[in-house]
């Protein structure tokens, strides 16, 4: 980026599905007035369908190009139009997105950008495996795409831009809204970076040397469209700020698509479409050099409406919005940009996806799980029929059956894993069984052909043994196990739903739970039991899941609840 110009000057694009179409109406606008302003922006920054706008800009589009995408029978309104709406799935499929971002872009990456670019996302994270075969969690977090971060002292202060990242996984991730469309490698939309990424960017250009009084920015919004709650909240608990209360004054409407009902808490999280709390801090940070265009919409339009009254009601509103004060901005500081730019101009030809090319492998295994999702059951996964060894953090041995005995009452041990070879390994393989009626609750279980389930012995104030039995109604709640994440992330304390020590507190997260514990018994190895959790000592109280080394329980029947 060029640092050294008089003045930097932002347009920021906001998120709103089909209402891109305003800012697209307001930006042609603009244009009109000058026609430099997207010539003399030095950064585009955008999220969700912003995002979907600054990509389509860097591949040369115009503002005319843009309303023809959300207006033309073929673009936005088509695809809108093919809506599936089953809950459990999405809406819209993932890999047409990418695909049609790889049409303007192929596989250029964002450091390759014309301009300095911001898009945001957010990652879920997700588990990954280790060498050894030890799954470790890799947290969610917030993504930032661009092409103005990557020098060292970025990396040491924990700045990544993902400048390698392709400009079509990256606007596509943007976008990625949950429920409307599927994950991106995980990415999810850049509303839950937040909806407005403007802030962010004015933080950019400043970590790039540009002074603030230099910096000029735009927002282009969706629409305004205020949310409230009408009822007295003073009283409500988790069910209330979950699914609301009913109250026929409320405007909460349903954030996801297909939610089956609004959710006050949800739609309060990304309030980014009814409230203006990022133009207030660019406000307050840029004073008269800021100017945010988001006019006040009538009413609710989704963000997947495609009938020819909100169309019409959406480029109403984007051509009769007040834009006077950015017209004064641009012609104020937009022409002071001097030198040579790299032209903004569509590509004379966007070369095909190569065989190693990172967008056609995304796009590749987004067609492969929605075709998994839609005609056969997808492969195990953590609580649906996948396997694991148990390895205890302090020795490194793992959850054993003693004996690969079948009997009731039979202990669970700590030995050493068993080879690959070891045709008896199924006594060490244990899979997580939902537990109906009880979400966050599993049954421990392994492949041995016998449905005994890990259960804590009925001792309390002591540190009874795990041993095997049938799964029954008086010995759920000690039959019944969830994951705490220890400090060190990739190990775990394994709670039971029962304690071993009775509590003194009414309050149910103040109380210890019980987990699994080494202990030794007087014999050649060590045994499982439970303790109660001592938050200090977490090297014989936590436990790390292998994957299996081969595929030896790959199809194994899946246990149910």
């Amino acid at each position: 980026m060029d640092s050294n110009q008089p003045v930097f000057t932002i347009l920021s694009f906001v998120g709103g599905g089909i209402r891109g179409l305003l800012s697209a109406t307001i930006l042609q606008r603009l244009a009109e007035k000058h026609d430099h302003v997207l010539k003399n922006t030095l950064m585009l920054a955008g999220c969700s369908t912003g995002a979907i706008i600054t990509s389509e800009l860097l591949a040369g589009k115009t503002p005319g190009d843009l309303i023809e995408l959300f207006t033309s029978p073929t673009g936005e309104i088509k695809f809108y139009n093919n809506m599936n709406d089953r809950p459990d799935k999405p809406a819209y499929p993932i890999a047409d997105v990418i695909a049609s971002q790889a049409e303007l872009h192929g596989d250029a990456p964002v450091s390759k950008a014309p301009r300095s670019v911001l898009l945001v996302s957010f990652n879920v994270g997700g588990l990954e495996t280790r060498e050894d075969g030890r799954v470790v969690p890799k947290p969610w977090d917030t993504l930032m795409f661009t092409n103005m971060l990557g020098t060292e002292q970025d990396r040491i202060d924990g700045l990544e831009g993902n400048a390698d990242t392709p400009i079509a996984i990256a606007a596509s991730s943007s976008g990625a809204m949950p429920g409307q469309l599927g994950s991106v490698l995980g990415n999810v939309d850049g509303a839950f970076f937040n909806h407005d990424p403007t802030v962010a960017a004015i933080c950019l250009a400043v970590r790039n040397g540009v002074p603030l009084e230099k910096i000029v920015a735009i927002t282009i919004g969706t629409g305004l469209m205020p949310d409230w709650v009408a009822s007295d909240t003073a009283a409500w608990g988790a069910k209330q700020w979950m699914d609301g209360d009913g109250n026929p004054f409320d405007n909460t409407p349903p954030f996801l698509m297909n939610q089956a009902r609004s959710s006050p808490v949800l739609d309060m999280c990304l309030s980014g479409t009814s409230a203006e709390t990022m133009p207030r801090l660019a406000k307050m940070l840029l004073g008269d050099r800021y100017v945010n265009i988001n006019p006040r919409l009538p009413c609710f339009i989704p963000e997947n409406s495609t009938n020819a009254q909100a169309i019409e009601l959406l480029q109403r509103h984007g051509n009769e919005v007040n834009i006077d004060e950015a017209v004064a901005l641009i012609g104020k500081y937009w022409h002071q940009i001097t030198g040579p730019l790299t032209p903004i101009v569509p590509p004379p030809l966007v070369p095909p996806l190569g065989p190693n090319s990172a967008v056609a492998a995304a796009i590749a295994k987004a067609r492969a799980a929605a075709a998994s999702a839609a005609d056969e059951p997808p492969p195990p996964t953590p609580g649906h029929g996948e396997f694991f060894y148990i390895q205890h953090k302090e020795t490194r041995k793992v959850l054993d059956i003693r004996g690969q005995s079948a009997a009731p009452g039979t202990p669970v041990i700590l030995w050493d894993k068993k080879p690959v070879d070891d045709k008896t390994r199924a006594n060490q393989q244990w899979e997580f069984v939902p537990a109906a009626g009880e979400p966050g609750w599993w049954y421990l279980q392994t492949a041995m052909p016998s449905d005994m389930v890990l259960t804590l012995g009925d001792s309390v104030g002591a540190a009874p043994q795990l041993d095997m039995q049938a799964r029954s109604e008086a010995s759920r709640a000690r039959q019944l196990w969830s994951l705490i994440s220890t400090e060190d992330i990739g190990w775990w304390f394994i709670q039971c739903k029962a304690q071993v020590v009775l509590s003194e507190y009414s309050n149910p997260d103040s109380v210890v739970p019980t987990v699994i514990a080494a202990a030794d018994e007087g014999q050649p190895y060590k045994v499982a039991v439970g303790l109660p959790l001592d938050y200090a000592k977490d090297g014989p109280m936590s436990w790390g899941f292998l994957r299996l080394d081969d595929a030896l329980l790959a199809a194994s029947p899946r246990r149910r609840a």
